[in-house]
């Protein structure tokens, strides 16, 4: 079976959506899936200072929940394959579309851009909402008022 090519992180919903040949009220059931899977890596290493870079640890004002560009490459490629190694059963083949080596180690552009949307989404918040009691909430808002996963997920509703 012929592996999807990779997509860059910046890549659309709708491309990622198309390379995974998911479409329909299946592939977005699929999709808000993955996005759950990749939330809660993104809350493994958002909480864990061992996966700060030296110069994030070294900044007082860096406070949890940690950003993607606070935490050190290492710590980001594991919880890329992690995502991809546990996920689950309505999950894994997607994930595992994403699955490619390189000379040096493993990679997963599939787990990798969700994890960064998921990052991408919480982080465009000010810290200030967060603080306010969103922090730790997946389904916190977003500045606009719209919830953020509303806005990873393409809906513009306000609940």
């Amino acid at each position: 079976m012929s592996l999807p090519s990779r997509l860059a992180m910046s890549a659309s919903k709708t491309d990622v959506l198309t390379r995974l040949g998911l479409s329909g009220s299946h592939g977005e059931g699929i999709y808000k899936l993955m996005l759950e899977e990749a939330a809660k890596g993104r809350d493994r290493l958002s909480y864990n200072p061992a996966n700060l870079t030296n110069h994030s640890k070294a900044d007082p004002m860096v406070q949890p929940p940690y950003k993607w560009d606070e935490l050190n490459e290492t710590a980001r490629h594991n919880e890329v394959l992690n995502i991809a190694a546990q996920a689950g059963s309505y999950t894994r083949t997607y994930f595992q579309l994403g699955r490619y080596t390189t000379p040096v180690a493993e990679e997963n552009w599939v787990a990798q851009w969700f994890l960064w949307h998921c990052f991408r989404y919480r982080d465009n918040r000010p810290r200030a909402a967060a603080a306010a009691g969103e922090r730790g909430n997946s389904n916190g808002g977003n500045a606009d008022g719209r919830p953020y996963w509303g806005i990873v997920l393409g809906n513009n509703h306000y609940h």
